[in-house]
């Protein structure tokens, strides 16, 4: 198991889950003629009726998703591309598809795709849903947020061979010593969280 697929586990223990029934979820699929990939399908039947995939800015409910579909009066920014499936708003105001035969995500807007995408896949997607939801104080023993890089090299000597790889393109993560790091993109600051569930991490 990856150390992105332990850490989904462990935070899932500390949110409650809320699924979609089965026979909902086939229904509305069905009568809307919707054709998604398993890996959708499963996101939205395990995790679909969830409280950490809403917040002010984003919602990946299965409300939303309905909600998107059911609409009759969609807006010029959010027509979906040809052959793209529609996943939600993330935490960024980004509106986000999918195309059932690829595992990335991207964001769109009047039909069109925004290159690049912010996401890897779904599992990036989740993963990130949950880390804004969870109390830190009660999965991790210590946090610290906002420390200055002063030395960009020495940082990327200390940790980049510790990557988690495309989680988002906003922000890089990085797991050293039961530690998650998290840096900005441009190397200006970073945010370290330690002990917890991350203890319970198998390398």
């Amino acid at each position: 198991m990856t150390i992105l697929d332990q850490l989904i586990n462990l935070m899932l223990e500390k949110v409650e889950v809320v699924t979609v029934p089965k026979q909902e979820l086939d229904d509305f699929l069905s009568q809307n003629n919707i054709d998604i990939c398993d890996e959708h399908y499963q996101f939205l039947l395990k995790y679909g009726n969830s409280g950490f995939l809403k917040s002010d800015f984003g919602d990946l409910s299965f409300l939303e998703f309905k909600d998107y579909y059911l609409d009759n009066e969609i807006l010029d920014d959010m027509k979906l591309p040809n052959g793209y499936n529609y996943i939600g708003m993330d935490f960024y105001e980004n509106s986000l598809c999918k195309d059932p035969n690829e595992s990335q995500l991207y964001s769109f807007g009047y039909g069109e795709l925004n290159i690049p995408f912010d996401y890897n896949g779904l599992k990036e997607l989740l993963f990130c849903s949950l880390f804004f939801h969870i109390d830190c104080d009660e999965c991790f023993e210590y946090y610290e947020n906002n420390i200055k890089i002063n030395d960009i090299n020495e940082f990327k000597e200390k940790y980049f061979k510790y990557e988690i790889k495309y989680i988002d393109t906003h922000e890089i993560y990085f797991f050293k010593d039961s530690q998650l790091i998290i840096c900005d993109d441009k190397f200006y600051r970073y945010h370290i969280y330690g002990g917890g569930i991350l203890d319970k991490v198998i390398l």
